[in-house]
């Protein structure tokens, strides 16, 4: 996959943010489609700025990103489908 920003981007602890959400994707679920790949990273590359800009200066964001971004993205992932889901429901013509 092309990568989604032009030059690494580095974080506190973290060398490579995109490569390090790229591997957390990954281990979500192998068979994630392309374009949801690539919106779970962009997302996964928001919340390791959020989460870096919350944290005081001393901690570590890389013990933090191992706990909450996999879940993170998993939540976000499993919301996003069930907004799809249900506005297919309520868009779909009924039957007469």
């Amino acid at each position: 996959m092309p990568r989604v920003l032009p030059k690494p981007y580095a974080e506190r602890d973290i060398q490579d943010v995109e490569s390090y959400v790229r591997d957390t994707v990954g281990n979500i679920s192998p068979y994630i489609a392309s374009q949801e790949r690539e919106e779970l990273v962009a997302r996964g590359i928001m919340l390791v700025s959020r989460m870096a800009q919350a944290l005081p200066p001393e901690a570590s964001l890389e013990a933090l990103l191992h706990e909450r971004l996999g879940n993170s993205l998993a939540v976000y992932r499993w919301r996003g489908a069930r907004r799809h889901t249900e506005h297919a429901h309520i868009a779909a013509p009924h039957a007469a």
